[in-house]
């Protein structure tokens, strides 16, 4: 298969230069990397590290001085360069690194003619600019973290710190549930590399790092109650056999013999609590109890009333 090719577009005014590394290292699994330029003013002090730093990866800085306060006249050269690269028809895609929600309809455009775009920068993106791109990669997780690891922090901890623009942990969850559940009814087993396809589509900022995984098999095999198995070259994701799918059972048990009678959603809720504390519907991938109970064989849930199916 031929490697993509790839325009890489750094916004060097709105990015920090400690991030070049992670920058290369990523994009270069996408492809080969055949444009590569950094827009600001590189007379201001402040990118004085761009300049030095660059120089280790050949990248093109292109020199662009605020004509007057308030005008970020690079932005405008980056959007230009973007759009002379994509007529000149040598790419198959883009990698803007900026989190500057400005250049949200210069990757609508880009992926109007096709293009993959891929988005890197901080965690505090704009949320409009993120759901543009195919994916986008946030470097202070990825960089930052790695460094509190390095220091003694379990990256783990830094999940509950995480800024709203990153994809909650729960609706992810919720999503590898929702497509296990989708391979379960075609009769298969979901794949590892297709499930994590799957997930960047709904959540183009998805990437396990964000959550202080270093591979999405350990994501898999210790966020969620999904086990992974490999057969030849292949992984595939699978229910776990073990103690929790037996507290799993017995609850679904419970939850057919109360539906005999019809009970009321939040009357089962408590009465689940109260037998099995332990039992957490969302580590299964649900955001709600009602949700996970209507996907119990057998049973329905209708105007809030738990009966079994006729």
């Amino acid at each position: 298969m031929e490697e993509k090719r790839l325009a890489l577009l750094i916004d060097a005014e709105n990015t920090s230069s400690k991030y070049i590394d992670a920058i290369i290292s990523e994009l270069k699994k996408y492809g080969v990397i055949t444009y590569q330029r950094m827009y600001g003013d590189f007379t201001n002090s402040a990118l004085a590290d761009w300049h030095k730093k660059a120089l280790n990866h050949a990248i093109v800085p292109i020199q662009q001085p605020r004509y007057s306060s308030g005008k970020n006249a690079s932005d405008i050269m980056l959007v230009i360069d973007a759009m002379d690269i994509l007529y000149q028809d040598k790419t198959d895609g883009f990698c803007i690194v900026t989190s500057d929600s400005d250049f949200t309809r210069l990757v609508n455009r880009l992926r109007e003619e096709g293009m993959l775009v891929i988005g890197m920068g901080k965690s505090d993106a704009s949320k409009t600019f993120i759901a543009a791109c195919n994916e986008y990669k946030f470097l202070d997780k990825i960089v930052d973290d790695d460094e509190k690891d390095v220091k003694g922090k379990n990256r783990k901890d830094s999940v509950h710190e995480k800024p709203d623009s990153i994809t909650p942990l729960g609706d992810i969850k919720s999503a590898i549930n929702e497509l296990i559940q989708q391979s379960e009814n075609n009769g298969e087993h979901a794949n590892l590399g297709s499930t994590k396809s799957n997930l960047q589509r709904l959540f183009p900022d998805f990437d396990e790092r964000n959550y202080g995984y270093s591979s999405m098999r350990k994501f898999i095999t210790e966020a969620t109650k999904f086990d992974t198995a490999q057969k030849g070259s292949t992984i595939y994701i699978m229910r776990r056999s073990d103690h929790d799918d037996d507290v799993e059972s017995k609850v679904k048990q419970f939850v057919l013999e109360a539906a005999k009678d019809s009970v009321e959603m939040g009357t089962l809720g408590r009465m689940i609590v109260e037998k099995y504390p332990d039992f957490k519907y969302k580590d299964y991938g649900y955001a709600r109890l009602s949700k996970y109970v209507s996907g119990i064989a057998g049973v329905k849930v209708e105007n809030n009333m738990v009966t079994l199916r006729s």
